[in-house]
């Protein structure tokens, strides 16, 4: 019965990652409005073949989504790690996206390609995990993105 209601609120999560504020009560009153933008910045990766476990600063690796309300959008990916030879997930760039749910798993594709599972999409923290697959099977040598949201408030 709670999954009933889990899928909305995941689908949700990701349409409002931009908002626009228009309650002008408390700003300006010439008709200027302050957009919301909900960034997400990578802070760790861990798994894969070598099980590694990597830390990163904020504004290292910083995703922003665009999604309707049928899961589908844009993700926009601003990528300032210059260390190759560490895992830092997509390159800078705006990639198509699209976030069904498989048996109660919202699942991130990613330029058409399977990303992984959003595990914990929660207000502060947001997990993606590669070791979960929408045909229901789990991995071991996957990657697991964890994230922390930052809001970026922009005037019109």
């Amino acid at each position: 019965m709670k999954f009933k209601f889990l899928i909305p609120v995941l689908a949700l999560f990701f349409v409002y990652s931009c908002s626009v504020n228009d309650d002008n009560s408390s700003g300006p009153s010439d008709g200027q409005q302050d957009v919301q933008i909900f960034q997400w910045h990578l802070t760790n990766v861990s798994g894969g073949v070598a099980g590694v476990d990597i830390d990163f600063e904020a504004d290292t690796v910083i995703w922003i989504f665009n999604i309707d309300f049928v899961g589908s959008g844009n993700l926009q990916v601003e990528n300032n790690n210059t260390d190759d030879t560490i895992e830092d997930g997509l390159n800078t760039g705006t990639h198509p996206v699209s976030i069904p749910v498989y048996d109660n798993q919202s699942i991130l594709f990613v330029d058409g390609n399977e990303f992984g599972a959003v595990v914990t999409p929660t207000d502060q923290d947001l997990v993606i995990n590669q070791n979960i697959k929408s045909t229901g099977e789990t991995g071991s040598d996957g990657f697991i993105y964890t994230f922390k949201r930052k809001i970026i408030i922009e005037s019109n």
